[in-house]
């Protein structure tokens, strides 16, 4: 009976561990350059409207926001796109992934964009969240942009950045400047290119 009662417990141990790493996402760091790079358009948008539904295997759901563009950076997109980004809610179903970020409507981003492999006329963002930078004023009148998971992480939701050099983890703040550093700093690795 202590044998059994022992095990169950190192099984729900094990189970409770897997569960919380489910519930991570790690990354690799990428800077603007390499985000431009990656990257078939880069544009600064706000968006419209979002909705979700289940992909076509029915095993995951998907949100997809209308955005119309402000300005193109990179690449040559419509002035109306929709971007699909994984999670959501769908029926009495919510998918949450960590690191992902719902727009609202009415919310400007600049985004890192490449087209999806679902081949629906979508786009995605590169690098998950980090070619998401949310545009926000501040009370100084200075415009910033940031690509940091927003909210702080709580326990259930962590981003981790792996660091190759020496293999460690440490939870992702993103990147934070002034648009017109972000802006700069695209339009630089273009001119290189």
């Amino acid at each position: 009976m202590r044998k059994a009662l022992l095990t169950g417990l190192l099984l729900g141990g094990l189970l409770l561990g897997l569960l919380s790493a489910l519930s991570a996402t790690t990354i690799i760091p990428i800077s603007v350059e390499r985000l431009t790079d990656i990257s078939t358009d880069v544009v600064a948008a706000h968006a419209n409207k979002s909705w979700s539904s289940w992909n076509a295997q029915h095993t995951m759901i998907v949100t997809y926001t209308e955005f119309s563009v402000d300005s193109r950076l990179k690449g040559s997109v419509p002035a109306t796109i929709t971007v699909k980004q994984p999670g959501g809610s769908a029926g009495d179903y919510t998918q949450h992934v960590a690191g992902v970020r719902p727009w609202s409507a009415g919310e400007s981003a600049v985004l890192f964009l490449r087209p999806s492999s679902s081949g629906d006329g979508s786009f995605v963002v590169s690098g998950l969240m980090q070619g998401d930078f949310r545009v926000r004023k501040q009370a100084s009148g200075a415009v910033v942009v940031d690509n940091g998971s927003g909210n702080a992480a709580s326990q259930s939701e962590q981003v981790q950045s792996f660091n190759a050099s020496d293999k460690s983890l440490t939870p992702f703040s993103g990147s934070r400047m002034t648009l017109d550093q972000l802006q700069q700093r695209v339009r630089s690795r273009m001119q290189a290119r």
